[in-house]
């Protein structure tokens, strides 16, 4: 089975996205809901994807991005944000970020971002889908 680490600040998207990850055939392995903690999450549980939030107390989801993907360049992340600006999606790509999923994002999509992402087995363009 496919594992995934949630990071997002809020508890209630959490929950939303653990229980989409589920219906793609994803085990939530770790959460956390500030970008201080990615780096660790990832070498501790080695998961299939990463979601991210953007903004969060502590390193916001891109900065966590990019130290993620430095050291760990194979790592699927998978933005899932409110933030549409131009510069924040142009900032993801730069780093190397798999998908940028639009909140509010419509279940089914999400799913069907989160089965694609884990059958290709490497990352996708990045594109932004609600």
């Amino acid at each position: 089975m496919a594992t995934a680490i949630i990071v997002d600040d809020s508890p209630i998207m959490r929950i939303q996205l653990r229980n989409l990850l589920g219906q793609a055939g994803c085990l939530v392995v770790g959460e956390a809901a500030s970008g201080d903690e990615v780096l660790a999450l990832y070498e501790k549980h080695k998961p299939d994807l990463i979601t991210l939030d953007i903004v969060m107390p502590g390193k916001d989801g891109v900065t966590a991005a990019t130290e993620l993907l430095s050291k760990h360049p194979r790592a699927v992340v998978i933005m899932c944000t409110s933030l549409t600006t131009r510069e924040k999606v142009l900032a993801c790509q730069r780093v190397g970020v798999s998908h940028y999923l639009l909140k509010p994002f419509q279940a089914e999509r999400a799913v069907a971002v989160f089965r694609h992402v884990l059958s290709r087995g490497e990352a996708p363009r990045v594109g932004a889908t609600r």
